[in-house]
């Protein structure tokens, strides 16, 4: 008797585990037979590069639109690589939803500064210290690096070399974008600098929001120690005798900054 009552008790849970396959597979078959009825595109407000316009014109150029197509049709995987093709764009994330509407979650790259070489070539440079384009409607409010700087160092910095070294110059790109990044990454100097200027000396200068100073920092060997001396001269001598009063502040010589009037 017992026996009789276990096995009916299996046979129901047996027969219940297959019709919820059963109507698993038949939701999931009516699913993928559903169209992509909506895209819905959300772009991270950091920065402006890109719109919703944009990447749908991606979309369509690519021929990956996904709009009223059957959603067993779509390739999310190409979808990503349509838009993360784009210069501007960091990231992005797609995924379909249970009414098949399609979400693009897109992450713009971050600019923290800006570079001007000699013969008047732009570039950004991002937060990850990758080089792109500025040819957009769009211009990021981030400082300068400007002056005499070789378009030879950064057509080789975007081939991947970093490190070449031209003659006559006693620094690299690499040095150059790691010293932007620092002043990026240090709160009271990115608040401060405007402009990060390489004079025909091929020595650095930093030329400051507010005011007609300039900063000779000379070379940027030891640039984390002479910009420590003059942190120590913003935060304790210039609150006594007064930043205005001063045209030019130098860094170059050893233990000392250099004011003049």
């Amino acid at each position: 008797m017992g026996n009789k009552k276990f096995i009916i008790a299996l046979l129901k849970w047996v027969g219940l585990i297959l019709y919820l396959l059963l109507i698993l597979g038949f939701v999931r078959r009516e699913r993928m037979n559903t169209r992509c009825n909506q895209v819905l595109c959300n772009i991270d407000k950091t920065h402006e590069f890109v719109d919703t316009t944009d990447v749908f014109l991606l979309l369509h150029r690519d021929s990956v639109h996904p709009l009223n197509k059957p959603i067993k049709q779509l390739n999310l995987l190409e979808i990503e690589n349509s838009i993360e093709a784009h210069e501007a764009i960091k990231n992005a994330e797609v995924y379909l939803d249970m009414d098949g509407v399609l979400h693009l979650d897109i992450l713009q790259r971050n600019p923290v500064f800006r570079i001007i070489t000699q013969t008047n070539m732009h570039y950004y440079v991002d937060a990850e210290l990758g080089l792109m384009s500025v040819g957009y409607d769009y211009t990021a409010d981030v400082p300068v690096l400007s002056g005499y700087l070789p378009d030879t160092l950064v057509q080789a910095f975007r081939q991947g070399n970093d490190t070449l070294k031209l003659s006559g110059l006693d620094f690299t790109m690499k040095e150059i974008i790691n010293f932007a990044d620092y002043i990026y990454h240090d709160e009271l100097w990115r608040d401060l600098f405007v402009q990060i200027y390489i004079n025909k000396n091929y020595e650095f200068e930093l030329v400051p929001r507010v005011g007609n100073q300039i900063i000779i920092l000379g070379k940027l060997e030891n640039y984390s120690y002479k910009m420590k001396k003059l942190k120590a001269v913003y935060m304790d001598a210039f609150p006594k005798y007064g930043w205005k009063n001063y045209r030019e502040i130098n860094l170059k010589y050893s233990n000392q900054v250099v004011c003049s009037k």
